[in-house]
């Protein structure tokens, strides 16, 4: 699949310079990962808009995260468009290839509390999601496809809300369940 959306340097650089020198690195010869461009693919099919890609660091805390994501706030406040693209539950390793259609009972209820911590900004449940039970536990067992929607979230302003929408989980360990603030 190719997806040859334009990046855009200048925005690049304006994400770098949000930071401290040395922080952040641009690379502008660095494709998109799968994680964009199959988002992308089907809201922009054309590939016609400009696209940056920010990498996330596994081995920051949760709070660095977070910290991090309210640094883009004035990209999104300048008309920038942020997706945070992942799965709020992501097993692969518990993936069933022939359940396509419905959830395990433990990922179904992961799913309904991580979206009761998005709806209420419940920002300590998300940085200690692990220490949240057996069910987070395998609904999120590395924290690559969680991290987004921790940024997503904390860009939110008290006055927005949240609106949930592709609610399903399939595999019977993965959720397509998405947000929008607003």
């Amino acid at each position: 699949m190719e997806y040859p959306a334009p990046g855009d340097p200048r925005l690049a650089e304006e994400v770098a310079g949000l930071f401290q020198p040395g922080e952040v690195a641009t690379d502008l010869r660095w494709g998109l990962d799968h994680g964009a461009w199959s988002v992308l693919r089907h809201l922009y099919p054309m590939a016609d808009v400009p696209v940056v890609q920010l990498s996330i660091d596994y081995n920051a805390e949760m709070q660095q995260h977070h910290q991090i994501a309210k640094q883009l706030l004035t990209l999104r406040e300048n008309g920038v468009l942020i997706i945070g693209s992942g799965n709020i539950v992501h097993n692969l390793g518990m993936a069933d290839w022939d359940n396509q259609q419905n959830g395990y009972e433990w990922a179904l209820n992961a799913n309904e509390k991580i979206k009761g911590w998005i709806e209420k900004s419940d920002f300590d449940s998300m940085f200690n999601y692990k220490n949240q039970g057996r069910e987070l536990q395998l609904a999120v067992p590395t924290p690559e496809h969680f991290i987004p929607a921790l940024y997503v979230m904390s860009l939110r302003q008290e006055s927005e809300g949240v609106e949930f929408f592709n609610d399903k989980t399939v595999l019977g360990a993965i959720s397509m369940t998405s947000f929008l603030i607003r």
